[in-house]
């Protein structure tokens, strides 16, 4: 690009903090951490400083017109019976969850309409508060729904200064300080005590309660301990609460808060460890890993749930207040512009409860017919209850919030954007008030222009978050260049500002390929995923209400591609921009599209009775057929889509790690894996692994090494629960290794033993290899599962 500006403008970069020593006022804008609290390196602004505009403001309307503005018509369970809206109907985390979000919605978008409608559940809850401080239904007593309810009235407070919020808080505190001790943390309260403790800390910034900091001490001695599972992803110890996808994302923010209070170094870090490790182990290359409803592994063959979805960004964006660290919102808007999108339907009247990278077929199925170790039989139903019935409650808050913590304030007297859009923001820096106006179509285009407005010359500094994957970013303030721009950094420009002031931000972004699942690619451009442009066939399912109803969705063109590019330098790849509409997630006229030669592959088939795509073929692959441009779109503006290509050049791609023919609720196969020797096959206080609930059914385990190795012999202790449950040693099961993409048995085939208490060794004719697959027969009638897993 022809540089257009001229000179130098001096930028220097100062490190954010807030300032303990403040005197925070229960009405100020934004709020610093009180001491002891480690100083934060944002705030947080009230809701309805930043209004939306262009198509985030559109994204907010569609969303108040759709699912969000209708679903007290379009689910029973939110009328007038709800028991948080006083009646005697639903007592736990629906009604919460979703006037989180209708709340969330209300006042970013600023809806007269919304905000009346949320007005009821508020009043209600406030008006009906008992005089021993508990709050909501008499029906259940468990924590877990005031975790959301009270953020959600401290949402409200901050949007409207309402003089009940904060009484009412500190009533509430006050009674989980006397009850807690006695009344402990359970189950999902336990799991998800990260989210109260950030609420306490917001109340205790603004009214100084010494006992708020009593009360998250002994939430954090009864809380689930995540930090070393972040370290390992081992230590479930058998409680699917913890390998619980949507338990994980919110449990990322555990950690930060924990840092919060002690300062700890080894808390601080255990954001970014989760965040390298989840991936390693359990990515989709699609901006975040699998959990159907736990951790599910890398294939493609599973999903995302939209609870995680949204709590993912959530926890990202807890963890930018208090971290600061400009990757978090790299992966912040990766997920709000991909996975949030690709979720729901474009006019946000429906979405789906898992997302998936290649989903050709969109149906309802029979319960246990998909991989999914919870599978309701409408998860990939196009609906507006969509799976089991949380996500339909939980999914309002993503654009919401996601314009909500799109601007921070900074402890030295500043404004940031630490994650972008269209957006205005409204703050009062060194008691001026000033407006920022972010004129931009990203992630569409990669240009920001801002213009800054201070009510009179005021000198503050503006932090921009430089993104990552833009190496070649640079950013101007009245036609002068800024020096030391750096990619994942923040860029401080100090100086005094005046009305009009003009600053340009320019984010190139290159075409890149991320390795997904048996060496297959996704394409990215910046925070953009691309997908295949599918022709969509709809068909009603369930007729609910207009615009509203349970949809199934075939494919109508081709989708099973392989892309003929290379997987290093995809130079072959050609973009093309079109105009700006309103509404960018629609395939036929998103502004951004890519066409990629490919060939078909005509093994490459639905199963599970024409309900899902096979696995995606290992790369490298051939093809017969000829080749055609194809086009993708924005993961967003699919529903039917494939994400993850097999690839016709190149040389396989290492895939290490353990996949398994199904993931359910029966341990994690990789706490087995080299684990020390069981007591017994009963296998009491170790961990264990089973294929549960399959009965008598045909099984496998693919163990792919970091490189090829020489293999003598396989070890496996069989888990037998005989007297106590329906677990038995297997029928059979044999050794298969894979040479040349393909699984072979080996020459001499081994004995395969199963017997109890003891170690089965697998003798094997010594051979290199990069892999092993197991397959496992189990006995008519039972399950099975193992102990311990090791070869040498």
């Amino acid at each position: 690009m022809k540089n257009p500006c001229s000179g130098v403008l001096l930028s220097f970069l100062l490190t954010a903090s807030a300032s303990s020593a403040a005197e925070p006022l229960a009405d100020s804008q934004f709020v610093p951490n009180r001491a002891p609290l480690q100083p934060a390196a944002f705030m947080t602004l009230d809701f309805g400083a930043i209004k939306p505009k262009g198509w985030l403001e559109n994204q907010l309307r569609m969303q108040a017109d759709g699912l969000t503005g209708h679903a007290e018509q379009v689910i029973p369970e939110l009328g007038p019976e709800n028991g948080w809206r006083g009646g005697d109907g639903e007592g736990w985390e629906k009604g919460p969850y979703y006037l989180r979000g209708l709340v969330s919605l209300a006042y970013a978008g600023g809806d007269a309409k919304l905000k009346k409608q949320a007005q009821v559940w508020i009043d209600s809850l406030l008006e009906t508060q008992r005089e021993d401080g508990q709050i909501g239904p008499k029906s259940s007593d468990d924590w877990w729904p005031r975790m959301v309810i009270t953020w959600t009235l401290r949402d409200y407070f901050e949007a409207t200064k309402d003089p009940r919020v904060i009484p009412a808080l500190t009533r509430y505190a006050r009674f989980m300080h006397e009850r807690l001790p006695k009344q402990r943390l359970q189950e999902w309260a336990k799991a998800r005590a990260g989210d109260q403790i950030d609420t306490l800390y917001w109340l205790y910034n603004r009214t100084g309660d010494a006992f708020l900091l009593e009360l998250v001490d002994e939430l954090r001695s009864q809380a689930n301990k995540w930090n070393p599972f972040f370290k390992t992803l081992k230590g479930s110890s058998g409680d699917f609460r913890i390998t619980h996808g949507v338990n994980v994302s919110q449990a990322m923010k555990y950690p930060v808060v924990n840092y919060v209070r002690t300062g700890d170094a080894s808390d601080r870090a255990v954001f970014a460890d989760a965040w390298k490790i989840l991936p390693e182990k359990h990515g989709l290359s699609i901006g975040m890993w699998s959990g159907t409803e736990p951790l599910a592994g890398r294939s493609t063959t599973q999903g995302v749930e939209m609870c995680s979805i949204v709590e993912q960004m959530l926890s990202n964006e807890v963890a930018m207040k208090s971290l600061g660290d400009p990757v978090i919102g790299d992966q912040l808007e990766r997920i709000a512009f991909n996975l949030l999108p690709g979720g729901t339907t474009k006019e946000f009247k429906q979405f789906q409860y898992y997302t998936l990278p290649n989903v050709p077929v969109a149906r309802k199925n029979d319960k246990g017919q998909l991989p999914f170790a919870d599978d309701h039989g409408d998860d990939l139903l196009v609906s507006p209850h969509s799976g089991f019935h949380c996500c339909c409650y939980n999914l309002h808050m993503g654009w919401p919030k996601y314009v909500q913590h799109a601007w921070m304030a900074t402890g030295d007297g500043g404004i940031a954007a630490v994650a972008y859009g269209p957006t205005e923001v409204y703050v009062k820096l060194g008691g001026t008030p000033v407006t920022i106006t972010e004129e931009t179509d990203y992630p569409f285009t990669d240009v920001i222009r801002f213009t800054v407005n201070p009510a009179k010359p005021q000198a503050f500094p503006l932090k921009l978050r430089v993104p990552a994957w833009s190496r070649s970013a640079r950013v101007a303030v009245n036609g002068e260049f800024v020096p030391g721009v750096k990619a994942g950094e923040f860029l401080t420009i100090n100086r005094a500002w005046k009305q009009g002031d003009k600053v340009v931000a320019e984010f190139p972004a290159e075409l890149e390929t991320q390795n997904a699942f048996r060496g297959s690619a996704t394409l990215w451009r910046g925070p953009l995923l691309f997908t295949l442009r599918i022709n969509e066939q709809t068909k009603t399912f369930t007729k609910i209400a207009d615009g509203f109803d349970e949809i199934e969705m075939t494919p109508d063109s081709p989708w099973n591609y392989a892309l003929d590019i290379d997987r290093k330098s995809p130079a072959n790849v050609k973009l093309a921009r079109g105009k700006m509409p309103k509404n960018p997630w629609l395939p036929e006229t998103t502004p951004v599209k890519l066409t990629v030669p490919a060939k078909r592959l005509p093994e490459w088939k639905l199963v599970r009775n024409g309900r899902m795509a096979d696995e995606v073929p290992e790369s490298p692959v051939t093809s017969s057929e000829p080749v055609e441009q194809v086009t993708l779109v924005p993961f967003g503006a699919q529903t039917l889509r494939i994400t993850a290509f097999p690839l016709l050049r190149g040389e396989a791609v290492p895939d290490p790690g353990v996949m398994i023919s199904h993931r359910g609720h029966g341990g994690e196969i990789e706490e087995i894996i080299d684990a020390p020797l069981p007591p017994s096959s009963l296998g009491e206080g170790v961990p264990r692994f089973t294929f549960w609930d399959h009965l008598g059914t045909d099984e496998w385990i693919e163990w792919t090494f970091d490189k090829p190795e020489t293999v003598s012999s396989v070890f496996a202790y069989w888990y037998d629960d005989t007297g106590a449950g329906r677990c038995r040693v297997p029928a059979s099961w044999r050794i298969l290794h894979r040479q040349n993409g393909k699984w072979v048995p080996f020459d001499s085939p081994p004995e395969c033993g199963v017997e109890t208490n003891r170690v089965n060794e697998a003798k094997l004719s010594p051979v290199r290899t990069s892999a092993l697959r197991l397959e496992v027969k189990l006995q008519e009638g039972f399950s099975g599962g193992l102990l311990q897993l090791k070869r040498e």
